[in-house]
């Protein structure tokens, strides 16, 4: 019998975790650079918690990865960070603020697996706690920013928005708290079924036509910043509604612009991600004139009171490790060696075996990966080992270089030899 790794998680062999490992240190070089400090938290966290975050209530249940341990206490494996940094965070209010964290690893959810989409996979996330300032969210962007150009992306999309401009336009045209979320859940599938769809959808729910037909003047505002913005402040004095969504997104746009990003920036209305969630600015990250997106946060106010702490504001935004990669990979963006094993020191014989064995304890020193022999292979069988796995050089020790002290440095890729010392091997090998 062959077992199977469960639905929806994977294995990874050396050459795909060479990528991923590229793209996690990527991220994370960009995010210490920041100033972000790295946390862990449990992979298993109290239901309770879980379902407090999500406001999906004992319904998260069908979502996540739910069980009883044997002492009967409800748990589940995390399936994001925030809630984890939230429960700390409530737990111990003399942690200094600002309080910026990243946090890079494996989260789980019971998800249909799909493109991009898996019940096992790796975020990376950043947090800001403790600052309302619209500088925090800027900075959370410009992070985004310098992550997706740090991983070669020329061309990528930041659409930006804020919930309180939406949930201040719905009170000003009439809809009820319930019929508000209803609404923004039918708009939040734009890009997937279209106006047509959207329309529809609304009509289902009983929503009157002009209302709808003044929900989608919104929504289809989308733009440069200060086009977009013009547009938008043009709505707020037709229906009279709160300005204060508009002051925050506008004062948002103008941090990003003092990063340099503004480039990247779209104010789109359409953005409503998670508005049982979010309390403010909101985020998401997509390769320009696509609809998939790789990044996505925004600000949350209210998380560390929800889960039992003093009122502590946030911002932060996660990064979907395994999207990034699959479009880098359609891309050709992570043309890497198939092995980290710079070079391998074969022996002629036993008799230099020993030899080959300091050798390469010398080259370990320098940092350089090397591997040996260790099945008792002839030199043949070890040069087609070291070609098998993709090992770009072969340093050769026999009798014969042990008494020049000069080795045969075989360059397996382009099919070529040379006798150097010792010393002008480690050089080559370290160019």
């Amino acid at each position: 019998m062959k077992f199977q790794p469960p639905k929806g998680t994977r294995d990874f062999l050396p050459e795909e975790m060479i990528k991923r490992e590229f793209v996690i240190q990527k991220i994370k070089q960009v995010f210490e650079k920041w100033g972000y400090e790295p946390l862990d938290t449990p992979a298993i966290e109290s239901f309770e918690l879980l379902a407090a975050k999500s406001g999906a209530g004992q319904a998260i249940k069908d979502e996540i990865y739910y069980f009883k341990d044997k002492a009967d206490r409800e748990l589940g494996l995390r399936f994001e960070f925030t809630v984890s940094t939230a429960r700390i965070l409530a737990s111990d209010s003399s942690i200094p603020k600002p309080f910026k964290r990243y946090q890079i690893g494996k989260v789980w959810r019971y998800d249909n697996p799909g493109y991009g989409r898996f019940r096992e996979f790796v975020q990376a996330d950043i947090d800001i706690f403790g600052s309302s300032l619209p500088a925090a969210d800027a900075e959370i962007i410009a992070v985004a920013c310098d992550v997706f150009a740090a991983l070669g992306f020329k061309d990528f999309v930041i659409r930006v928005s804020n919930r309180k401009i939406l949930e201040a336009f719905s009170a000003a045209i009439g809809l009820d708290e319930k019929s508000r979320l209803e609404v923004f859940r039918s708009v939040d599938k734009l890009s997937k079924i279209g106006e047509s769809g959207v329309i529809d959808e609304l009509k289902n729910k009983n929503i009157a036509e002009e209302k709808i037909k003044k929900i989608l003047d919104l929504i289809k505002i989308s733009g440069s910043t200060k086009q977009t913005m013009e547009k938008i402040s043009n709505i707020v004095k037709k229906i009279g509604m709160s300005a204060a969504g508009i002051e925050e997104l506008g004062s948002l746009v103008k941090e990003i612009e003092i990063f340099g990003y503004e480039k990247n920036i779209v104010v789109d209305m359409s953005l409503v991600r998670g508005l049982e969630y979010y309390t403010g600015a909101v985020f998401e990250v997509a390769v320009a004139g696509g609809n998939l997106s790789l990044a996505g946060g925004g600000r949350y106010d209210k998380m560390i009171e929800m889960v039992g702490g003093n009122p502590t504001v946030a911002t932060g935004i996660g990064f979907g490790l395994e999207r990034i990669i699959e479009v880098m990979k359609e891309n050709k963006m992570l043309d890497l060696p198939k092995v980290q094993t710079k070079v391998f020191v074969a022996n002629v014989d036993e008799k230099v075996k020993s030899s080959a064995l300091k050798i390469a304890s010398q080259l370990r020193k320098e940092n350089i990966s090397c591997q040996t022999d260790l099945m008792n292979k002839n030199l043949t069988k070890q040069l087609e080992y070291a070609n098998s796995v993709g090992i770009p050089y072969v340093v050769i020790v026999g009798q014969k270089e042990i008494r020049s002290k000069k080795f045969k440095l075989k360059d397996m890729q382009k099919k070529t030899e040379k006798e150097m010392q010792l010393k002008d091997i480690i050089a080559v090998l370290k160019s």
